[in-house]
């Protein structure tokens, strides 16, 4: 019976301060080399199949889908890996939400910036609205040409698993889930957690790239959503019942934030 070999790892040694180029092109060209023997189905994308919370995708410049998480594709009860390749924003989400993804994009192909910590409403698992932060970068071939997009969103349950929350945060942040219908205010929320209102935006801001005044309002709307889908309340009482202070201002953070109207995001629930 034949023994298994087994590498013998390079032994360490420290590393030069700093490359001459000769030696910055010979790793690279090593790199390479080992890149092009990774089967397209097993790059680092699976990595993202094992975070909790975390939703990974790429797409090419027509904006069709290249790679797409397992959560993502359990979530629209897509069975095949491969059956999502061509697939477009418009083929997953509602057309306003789709339309708003899309001028995201055109703005990192315009710029060749990445679009870092931007907060938008999603679908969870359970079909309801959650807050995502998203995170989107070009991808860039070997000539420089931006030829897609890859990115990944994180929801709150993902960013307080994998971000230990700043002292005195978590609290506020329970403090506003479970009073979101109250008229709160920031200055009062920071001395509960015993933080100065300007510390308080920054933590926030640091740990989940909003303030609290934002996550206050987004904590509404996902209340707001499960009230339009799972009652008949009227919306001047959906919106008095979810915090605001009236059905105008119910009504236009609705519309901007999911990119429709709260009569027609009821329509469409009835519909599915």
């Amino acid at each position: 019976m034949q023994k298994a070999t087994l590498h013998t790892p390079v032994s360490w040694r420290k590393p030069s301060a700093k490359p001459t180029q000769a030696e910055c092109r010979a790793r690279a060209e090593k790199r390479d080399a080992w890149l092009q023997q990774i089967d397209p189905a097993w790059l680092f994308h699976r990595l993202f199949d094992a975070i909790p919370g975390v939703y990974f995708f790429a797409k090419n410049r027509r904006g069709e889908l290249m790679f797409l998480c397992q959560a993502t594709r359990d979530l629209h009860h897509i069975e095949e890996e491969n059956s999502v390749v061509g697939m477009t924003d418009f083929d997953l989400n509602p057309a306003d939400m789709a339309q708003a993804y899309v001028n995201d994009d055109a703005h990192i192909y315009a710029t060749g910036e990445p679009l870092l910590n931007r907060v938008e409403l999603w679908f969870d698992r359970d079909g309801m609205p959650d807050w995502f932060l998203v995170n989107k970068m070009p991808i860039r071939s070997r000539a420089g040409k931006i030829i897609g997009i890859m990115g990944f969103s994180q929801n709150y349950e993902g960013r307080t698993k994998l971000l230990a929350p700043f002292p005195g945060i978590a609290k506020a942040v329970n403090h506003l889930r479970e009073n979101y219908r109250e008229n709160l205010t920031i200055t009062a929320l920071a001395q509960l957690v015993g933080l100065s209102p300007r510390q308080m935006e920054r933590k926030f801001k640091a740990v989940f790239g909003v303030g609290p005044q934002r996550f206050l309002i987004k904590t509404r709307l996902m209340a707001a959503c499960r009230a339009l889908r799972e009652t008949d309340q009227s919306l001047a009482e959906i919106g008095m019942a979810c915090g605001f202070t009236d059905q105008s201002a119910f009504s236009r953070h609705f519309r901007q934030d999911l990119g429709l109207t709260p009569t027609a995001f009821r329509l469409r629930e009835k519909l599915t």
